[in-house]
C-alpha cells in the first residue's frame, strides 16, 4: 500500500541552487510542451541508521536561470546549479529531517579578462553550500558562500565561508526586505512533467546581509580588493537572490 507520506512528500519535493520546499504550496495545471532538465539521483544521500524509507524521499534541484546580487555584484545565473538532498519524516514524532548529498555549480563569469584573456585576468564566481539547509513551512533556509575565482586570489577566496555563510531564507511569495530593496515576488510550483515528476517554480530573497571575502590573496592579503570591487560587506536590502528552478524527487523505496 502507498504511504500517506509518499504522495504528500512527493508533492512537497524542493524546488530550490540550490532547494526549495514544495510542501503546502497550491500546485498550478501542468504547462504544455514544457521542455525540462535531464534529473540524475546518483547523489541522493545515504539515510540514517534505522531510518524507514518508506518515509523518506530523494530530491533534486536544478536551478537554470535567475540572478543572484551580492553588493555590487549582479550575477546572472548562465550555468545549472543542482543539489540533491533526501527529506523524511520520523513516522512517531513527525519531525522532518532533511540530508543534503549534493550541490554542483560551475564557475560563473563576473569580470572578463584584459583584452579578452580568459585565464590571468578574468574573475569567475562559483556558489558553494555552506553546510546547512532546512525547510520551514514551505521556505527554504540555505547556506551559502561564493568561490571568487582568479589565479592572482589563490585557491581559498571566497565571499562568506562555512563559519560565516549568506544565509538565504526563500521564499515563493511576496518578500518585505528592509530599503532600499523593495518587495519582489517568486512564483508557485507548477507540474510540467508526471513521468517522472516534475515542478518548476521561483523562490526569492531580497531580505540577507552578505559578510565580506576571506582566504583572497597571500594570508587574506587582497581581501581589501575583493570587498572593494565586490563591495561587500553589504547589509541587508542590498542583496537579491531570484532562482527559477525545476525539482523531480523519487521515494527512497524506489531507489
Amino acid at each position: 500500500m502507498r504511504s500517506p507520506f509518499r504522495r504528500r512528500s512527493g508533492l512537497a519535493a524542493l524546488a530550490l541552487a540550490a532547494g526549495t520546499a514544495l510542501s503546502g504550496a497550491a500546485l498550478a495545471p501542468s504547462a504544455s510542451a514544457e521542455t525540462v532538465p535531464a534529473f540524475s539521483f546518483a547523489k541522493c544521500p545515504a539515510l540514517p541508521s534505522g531510518a524507514d524509507p518508506t518515509w523518506w524521499n530523494c530530491n533534486v534541484a536544478i536551478i537554470n536561470g535567475g540572478t543572484f546580487t551580492l553588493g555590487k555584484l549582479d550575477q546572472a545565473i548562465t550555468s545549472p546549479i543542482t543539489l540533491t538532498y533526501a527529506v523524511g519524516f520520523d513516522p512517531v514524532t513527525l519531525e522532518q529531517k532533511v540530508i543534503v548529498g549534493g550541490f554542483q555549480a560551475d564557475r560563473m563569469l563576473v569580470k572578463p579578462g584584459i583584452f579578452g584573456d580568459p585565464i590571468f585576468t578574468a574573475v569567475y564566481a562559483k556558489p558553494e553550500y555552506a553546510g546547512f539547509m532546512d525547510l520551514q513551512n514551505g521556505d527554504v533556509l540555505l547556506n551559502l558562500k561564493v568561490k571568487v575565482i582568479n589565479p592572482n586570489l589563490g585557491s581559498y577566496c571566497s565571499i562568506g565561508s562555512t563559519g560565516n555563510p549568506i544565509k538565504l531564507h526563500l521564499i515563493f511569495g511576496t518578500t518585505s526586505p528592509p530599503p532600499p530593496n523593495q518587495p519582489i515576488s517568486g512564483s508557485t510550483p507548477v507540474d510540467v512533467s508526471t513521468d517522472p515528476p516534475v515542478f518548476k517554480a521561483t523562490m526569492v530573497d531580497n531580505s540577507f546581509a552578505v559578510p565580506g571575502s576571506s582566504g583572497c590573496g597571500l594570508g587574506g592579503s587582497l581581501n581589501w580588493l575583493v570587498n572593494s570591487q565586490a563591495g561587500v560587506p553589504s547589509a541587508a536590502g542590498g542583496n537579491t537572490a531570484i532562482f527559477n528552478q525545476y525539482v523531480s524527487y523519487k521515494p527512497y523505496t524506489d531507489l
